[in-house]
């Protein structure tokens, strides 16, 4: 018996379709863009031919906005760090560990 051709997987079938979708595009937009692109040449040694006349820009005084009520959600003071030491009794039961001085907390307190 002759032995069949591999079958087509469909990840062949994708990579062929995805390759000729690239290949019509390309070819259309070389296609399309080939008139555009000679007038867009014109048009940029035209503009680059033209210098820009320098323009007083006029000066503006700005005067800050009254807060009036309004609270600052922003500024001000910097949070202030406490460490605060806990010492004392470790009473009651408890299982491992030495029974020595307390942890740090640390605390933070804003404005």
């Amino acid at each position: 018996m002759a032995n069949k051709p591999g079958s087509k997987n469909w990840n062949d079938i994708q990579i062929v379709i995805a390759t000729v979708s690239m290949a019509v595009t390309l070819a259309f937009w070389n296609m399309f863009a080939g008139p555009d692109r000679e007038s867009a040449a014109k048009r940029a040694q035209e503009q680059a031919a033209i210098t820009p006349e320098p323009t007083a820009v006029p000066m503006l005084v700005v005067q800050p906005t009254p807060l009036g009520d309004a609270k600052l959600l922003f500024g001000g003071n910097a949070p202030q760090t406490q460490v605060i030491v806990r010492s004392g009794g470790n009473s009651g039961g408890g299982g491992g560990g030495g029974g020595g001085g307390g942890g740090a907390v640390t605390s933070t307190k804003s404005s």
